[in-house]
């Protein structure tokens, strides 16, 4: 069943409660792991976001990334899509991109829907990781009006790849950000400890800039400029901001993070997509800090 974005159910909170900043957060979550098998042991294409136990396991990812991006700064609007499970990433990029229409369609629903009820004419920035910034990929390219894409702060589209013909078809929607301050541009990168660890799945993507030192070339980062990881500690029952984690340096189109254990985030399970030394499931935090004062910079805040 299609969602329909006026039920406050498809929502991560009820929209209308999120406004009072001057900016606001439009979100979409990663890949959420949340469909189990059925008795014949398919897994579906989709996530069924009707049930209440799908949305809470996305619910986990958008509460970490209100609390660490939005709060206290921006408006935060983030809704439940019908996502692609992994069964599809299994799949030829024909058959991926074919089954991606489905939730790409989701999400142009529901950034229109908050345009229309919620957006009231402030600025926005995007905000997601992995198959949530493929969402907001598509939504850059064929989703929005120029009107709305003017309202535009700047799209953070962590760990997704954009391709060199992305970027030559769409010169005017795909802006890879050159620096620190430009707006209506894109800041994307991907992470690994090594050239080595590249993903095969985003292995073709040309858009990477350090958010250490704002630069898009091979310049070292020294530690000393980050800022801090944000992850959540039990001992304290909140988040915890660990500065100076790691040096990092863009090669190859992907930052490398010398410092950072190659195990940190690794799973035996998916070693094929994401070997050892990957960072992917660690990008939304790696360098949270450095992030969430540039979003501050460019909106002027």
């Amino acid at each position: 069943m299609t969602p329909k974005y006026s039920n406050e159910k498809y929502w991560f909170e009820y929209a209308t409660q999120n406004t009072g900043k001057p900016v606001d957060i439009f979100y979409v979550y990663p890949t959420i792991n949340s469909e189990p098998l059925s008795n014949k042991g398919n897994i579906p294409s989709y996530t069924d976001i009707k049930r209440a136990e799908v949305r809470n396991a996305a619910r986990k990812n958008q509460s970490y990334n209100k609390v660490v991006y939005a709060d206290n700064e921006f408006n935060f609007y983030a809704p439940y899509y019908r996502q692609m499970t992994t069964k599809v990433f299994e799949m030829s990029k024909t058959e991926r991109t074919e089954r991606s229409k489905l939730s790409v369609s989701d999400i142009r629903r529901a950034f229109q829907y908050y345009m229309r009820e919620f957006n009231n004419g402030r600025p926005f920035i995007l905000l997601s990781h992995s198959q949530g910034s493929q969402m907001l990929l598509e939504l850059l390219k064929y989703g929005m009006t120029d009107k709305q894409f003017n309202q535009m702060i700047a799209a953070y589209l962590m760990g997704y790849e954009i391709t060199q013909k992305e970027l030559d078809k769409f010169p005017n929607r795909l802006k890879p950000a050159t620096g620190e301050l430009d707006k209506g541009v894109i800041i994307s990168y991907n992470s690994a400890t090594s050239v080595q660890s590249k993903s095969p799945l985003l292995s073709n993507s040309v858009v990477c800039i350090n958010p250490l030192n704002w630069k898009t070339d091979g310049t070292l980062a020294p530690s000393k400029l980050h800022k801090g990881i944000i992850r959540y500690d039990k001992t304290i029952q909140g988040y915890k901001v660990t500065p100076e984690f790691t040096s990092v340096q863009i090669q190859d189109h992907i930052l490398i993070c010398k410092d950072v254990n190659p195990a940190i985030c690794y799973n035996e399970k998916i070693k094929e997509p994401f070997p050892l030394g990957n960072l992917h499931f660690a990008d939304t935090w790696l360098y949270a800090a450095n992030i969430k004062e540039n979003m501050r910079k460019r909106c002027g805040l």
